[in-house]
């Protein structure tokens, strides 16, 4: 009786294991970078949303209140004419909670006619320690700056808050952008790109 045998399956060979590994590695070459760069964008977005979103609902509550806030910030963190140092971190300049009753209002004091003090405290931003804020820095256009209801201002220059990454493995030949937040004296609140010394909307 003739045997029959199931014919060899047939393996790969050294050379298409190596061109194989090649293209892997190009493609991660390739894949990797645009990843992490991406995710940094969409942290920076997600981040500038957030102050965005966080004025706003500072001035809504202060039309309801009638209330007048000083926002003060380290000198430290402040001017735009330099845009490569002079960033901190959020928790350094933004975001409050972490923070006791005195430091808290050395940041943010809002008071109307009778009292500074509030059971539900002011906050500059809504949302804070999240993922993004760990990865952005802030600066912002000057030390001090007075919000009255509903939402204006009694000085002379728009409030900008600048948001970079501070992410060191971007490509230097293709930076990310630095985004903006501006609010204006008249109390009109827009997100951008900081462009040529504006913050240009998106």
């Amino acid at each position: 009786m003739k045997n029959t045998y199931p014919p060899q399956s047939k393996g790969f060979t050294l050379l298409e294991l190596l061109i194989i590994s090649i293209i892997v590695v190009l493609g991660s070459s390739w894949a990797v970078p645009q990843y992490r760069r991406q995710l940094s964008l969409n942290q920076l977005d997600q981040y500038s949303q957030q102050i965005e979103s966080g004025l706003f609902s500072l001035r809504a509550r202060q039309s309801a209140e009638g209330t007048s806030c000083e926002i003060t910030i380290n000198p430290s963190f402040v001017g735009l004419d330099n845009t490569t140092n002079g960033f901190g971190q959020p928790s350094e300049i933004l975001e409050l909670s972490h923070l006791n009753p005195k430091k808290r209002e050395e940041r943010l004091r809002c008071c109307d006619a009778t009292s500074c003090t509030w059971e539900r405290p002011y906050r500059l931003i809504s949302q804070e320690g999240t993922t993004s804020s760990k990865t952005v820095g802030v600066k912002f256009s000057q030390a001090k700056y007075m919000l009255s209801p509903p939402g204006m201002s009694t000085d002379s220059n728009s409030l900008i808050i600048l948001v970079r990454t501070n992410n060191d493995q971007q490509d230097p030949n293709r930076p990310l952008p630095i985004r903006c937040v501006k609010l204006s004296t008249a109390g009109h609140l827009h997100r951008g790109t900081w462009e040529e010394s504006r913050c240009r909307k998106r």
